[in-house]
């Protein structure tokens, strides 16, 4: 690898049916604290990472299945461990939302911010430097 090429991002399901192989570094990378997030990932909040779709690829596809939580949202699960393995959004046909968790590489960056923080868990802290995003489209900066 030359000193200006990107590693790979590579991470998998819990059983390793399922593959995702990025060639290209992620758009953005951040957590997100939506209700949503919080109820499909069972934790306080889940980072993830927007993927370019063209640089993505997707192994044992077979072994997927997908639930749509919203009109806009598919969610894509291995049909045998039940590992989240990636998202997508019918308004950003061009992105696939990879939660960090899969990532079996590191992340190339911290997350750029908490997002829908205003909907945080009750029971979690959140004292880092990281910028803080809520209110009602939960995109806009509060202090916490």
């Amino acid at each position: 690898m030359t000193a200006n090429a990107t590693p790979d991002l590579g991470g998998r399901c819990y059983c390793g049916a399922v593959g995702v192989q990025s060639v290209s570094p992620p758009t953005s990378i951040i957590n997100c604290h939506c209700h949503q997030c919080r109820r499909l990932s069972g934790a306080a909040f889940t980072t993830w990472l927007s993927l370019p779709r063209q640089a993505t690829a997707i192994s044992g596809a077979a072994n997927l299945q997908h639930f749509a939580p919203s009109e806009n949202g598919l969610r894509y699960f291995c049909k045998h461990c039940g590992t989240h393995v990636f998202t997508e959004d019918r308004r950003m046909p061009d992105i696939l939302g990879v939660p960090a968790g899969i990532l079996s590489t590191a992340l190339p960056s911290n997350p750029s911010g908490h997002y829908f923080f205003s909907d945080k868990a009750s029971w979690t802290a959140c004292g880092d430097d990281t910028p803080k995003f809520g209110g009602p489209s939960g995109f806009e900066r509060v202090d916490a």
